[in-house]
């Protein structure tokens, strides 16, 4: 399956139960992950999140993807 046909449509796929505190609104942090999935880099992935608003570190969206249990192919 092509990698864009991954990223559109439904979200149901990035489960985002593991979020405990809300400092980064649900959206944004479903984007970054689908943005570093896609294979954008850590760094590109928080420059693209700070366009709305959201200063996170490289860290914090790497957690991300780690904690609902994707990573890049």
């Amino acid at each position: 399956m092509p990698k864009i046909d991954r990223l559109s449509g439904c979200s149901d796929w990035v489960d985002l139960s593991f979020v405990e505190r809300e400092r980064t609104p649900r959206q944004l942090m479903e984007l970054g992950i689908r943005l570093h999935l896609a294979g954008l880099s850590l760094s590109n992935t928080v420059r693209e999140l700070e366009k709305f608003g959201v200063e996170r570190s490289r860290k914090a969206v790497h957690d991300w993807v780690h904690k609902c249990d994707l990573q890049p192919a």
